[in-house]
């Protein structure tokens, strides 16, 4: 089989160059990654961090379909990882909630209790 890439294939958000697999598809389709480090407490010198992108899997079975994108959320903590896939209303709703808070929290001066 040839080691032509299968990117014609790919989502208009894919990054990846895949190669071909005996079926000529690709499994797996990931846009670029995202990140946001996290504030740590003092004293732990390891930032911990948030991965945001979008991503497709594909079935092992070329007559199955694809299965919806989803956004994911890699939470990384302590050297270990958690990922959490939104459909992209879910990941929309997620986004304004975060925004509103931000928002609450910037309109306040961003004091904590007792503050002000």
């Amino acid at each position: 089989m040839s080691s032509a890439t299968v990117t014609e294939h790919c989502p208009h958000w894919c990054a990846g160059e895949h190669a071909a697999d005996s079926y000529g598809a690709a499994f797996y389709h990931a846009s670029e990654t995202t990140s946001v480090t996290i504030s740590r407490p003092s004293g732990l010198t390891t930032p911990d961090r948030l991965d945001v992108q979008t991503a497709q899997y594909l079935p092992d079975d070329p007559g199955e379909p694809a299965w919806s994108p989803t956004v994911e959320i890699t939470v990384h903590a302590g050297g270990r990882y958690r990922l959490i896939g939104l459909t992209p209303e879910e990941a929309r709703d997620f986004a304004a909630m975060l925004a509103s808070a931000a928002d609450m929290v910037s309109a306040t001066g961003g004091g904590g209790r007792g503050s002000g």
